[in-house]
Parts: C-alpha cells; structure tokens; sequence
C-alpha cells in the first residue's frame, strides 16, 4: 500500500515538475513597440533597425536588443538582419548560447550568410569549441574564399590546435592574393615622392601582417617550451638565454599578443536595414 502511495505521489510530483518545465518555457509576451504602430512593416522594420544600428554602434547593448527583438516578436519574425544585429548584441554581452539561436535562425532564413557563419564561428571559438569554430569559418570560405575576416580568424583556429604551419601557409597566401604587399613595397621605395598620393588598402589585409608576426611568436614561444622541458627532463640546464626569451614572449601572450581572450576574432558587424 505504501509502496504505491510512494509512486502515485512521485508520478504527481514528475507530472507537476513537467508542468512548470512547460511553464517555463513558455515565451515571454512581446514587447512595447509603439513606433510607427499603424504603418506598413517595411516602415516600422526600417524604423527599429536604425534605432537598433545606432544604438548597437554606441554600444547601448540593452536598448539595441530590444530595437532588434521588436521586429522579431511584433513585426516580421522572418527579418533576418534583426537576427543578425541581435545575435551580434548577445555576443558582445558573451551571451554565447542565444547568440547562437540568432544565427542559427538567420541561416535557416539564409543559408549564403556568409557573415552568419563566420560570427557564429567566432561564438564557438570563444567557447573553445575550435572544431566548430574551424567547420564555420570552412563554410563562410566556401562561398566566399576571400572573405577576410574568416581567413584572420581560421588562421588564429589554426594557431589555438598548434596548427602553425596551416596558419602561416593561410595569411601569407591570403597577403599575397590581396596585393597588399605590392602597396607596401610601393611605399618602401627609395624613389617614392614624399608627396606621392596615398595607396589605398583594406586595413583587414593590412591587419594580416600583424597576425602572421604573433602566430610566429606562436610558434617561437611553443619550441621554446619544448627545449625547456626536454631538458628539464633530462637533468640539464637550459640556455639562460633562452629562458628569458620564452618568459618574455610567456609574458606578451599574457598581456598584449594574447589569442585566448577573443581580441584578434573579428566579427562582421556590417547591417543595413535592408533584406
């Protein structure tokens, strides 16, 4: 008798706990979205997603959230750079797993984003998820294979599995393709007028000079470290002069060179309001 009390009163207990679970996930209600209440979707979309950019842009992360979630939830939830510029809020927040849901969502509206997958790469590269991370910024490559700010970021994939090789091979690659080693020959020529007009760039192929120098260091601080433990291991004294290099590069990717807190992941913040 007791022992079927016992159960009748656990199966009430998993019924209610089930209940609230349901409870639980039921969405919040909408948001207050008053502008433009009687207008036309496009105009109240074009209306939230400005206020959104421009709060985004001033980093007034609260209030662009909800700018982006009023055309999720009250005005066409199949607006998919309201996902985009939600998603890069959450990600900014490090709000990693509803990041995630937005480009998930804006890639089951879209599958070419490339800027989807490359920001959801860098979402799971800051979760130290890099065969993830790898796969997308793959993907982002795939349907766009000079697209640079995946290139930077599989590059630093590359670096974080002590893919050294792989990294080096990508950059210089993607340096030469770019030609913006060309400009900065140009610029180092001896016979260059100092008033000579200047040589426009993109500042991302630029920027790629700057990774490939850490990734060296990378590589630098990784062979140091196995020099060291060899002999250590082995009962020998290593070069002084090589521990006081190892501890310096140790303490750069501490500070300024460091890879793990996300700082060289370049994310594409590009939104318009428009489809």
């Amino acid at each position: 008798m007791f022992k079927h009390a016992f159960v009748v009163i656990v199966a009430g207990l998993l019924v209610g706990f089930g209940i609230a679970a349901a409870q639980d996930a039921t969405p919040p209600p909408p948001p207050n979205c008053p502008a433009f209440e009687n207008e036309p979707a496009n105009i109240r979309t074009g209306y939230y997603m400005g206020e959104g950019i421009a709060y985004l842009n001033t980093n007034q992360l609260s209030a662009a959230e909800l700018s982006f979630t009023c055309i999720i939830r009250v005005v066409d939830a199949a607006y998919v750079p309201a996902y985009m510029g939600r998603a890069i809020v959450y990600t900014r927040l490090r709000d990693f797993e509803r990041a995630q849901e937005d480009y998930n969502q804006a890639l089951q509206r879209d599958s070419t984003l490339t800027a989807a997958y490359n920001n959801r790469g860098v979402v799971f590269a800051l979760q130290l998820d890099y065969e993830r991370a790898a796969d997308d910024f793959d993907r982002a490559l795939a349907q766009d294979s000079g697209y640079l700010r995946a290139l930077n970021n599989r590059a630093i994939v590359h670096t974080f599995l002590r893919e050294y090789d792989e990294a080096i091979a990508l950059l210089e690659g993607t340096i030469n393709s770019t030609g913006v080693d060309n400009v900065l020959a140009q610029y180092r020529d001896p016979e260059r007028a100092q008033d000579a007009p200047a040589i426009p760039f993109d500042p991302l192929a630029g920027r790629l000079y700057a990774l490939l120098g850490t990734v060296y260091s990378a590589r630098s601080l990784d062979n140091y470290r196995q020099y060291i433990d060899l002999y250590g291991f082995g009962g020998l004294f290593p070069d002084e002069r090589i521990t006081a290099a190892a501890g310096a590069l140790e303490s750069r990717f501490t500070f300024e060179l460091r890879l793990d807190d996300g700082s060289w992941l370049l994310l594409d913040e590009t939104l318009t309001s428009g489809s």
